[in-house]
């Protein structure tokens, strides 16, 4: 409950930097960077992925795990991706993907806010922001 008696909703948000590419070699990604990966994926089909999705993949998330906040998660990701700014950037100039994504089960009238600050940060960034839902009830 909120000071005022209101009953909270929380958004469960994931919040993560990714590297996307066909011919991505995740442990070169890891070298360049200076960065330990939370997780990687191959180029090619995968079980979890659709079909159409064969590119490799590196990346850093931040979960329940760093903390229950989404701001605090968010900060970890931005000032990850703001510290390796020019290698990413390198990254993208050779055709990689860069992205910084946030995924969160939502419902029961739960909302996401993203601070002035926030987006400030991740316009200077200049990498796309992908934002996807799951609507499953919790």
């Amino acid at each position: 409950m909120s000071e005022n008696g209101e009953k909270r909703q929380w958004v469960l948000t994931q919040v993560s930097l990714v590297v996307k590419g066909a011919d991505l070699r995740p442990a070169e990604i890891t070298s360049f960077l200076g960065v330990e990966p939370t997780g990687v994926r191959e180029p090619g089909p995968s079980r979890w992925s659709r079909p159409d999705e064969v590119d490799g993949e590196w990346g850093v998330d931040c979960g329940s795990d760093v903390s229950r906040d989404f701001h605090e998660r968010l900060d970890t990701i931005l000032s990850t991706a703001e510290s390796k700014r020019a290698e990413l950037v390198r990254l993208a100039e050779q055709g990689y993907e860069v992205i910084v994504g946030i995924y969160g089960f939502a419902g029961n009238d739960c909302s996401l806010t993203l601070h002035p600050e926030e987006l400030r940060r991740l316009a200077l960034l200049g990498f796309p922001l992908r934002v996807a839902a799951n609507m499953n009830e919790r």
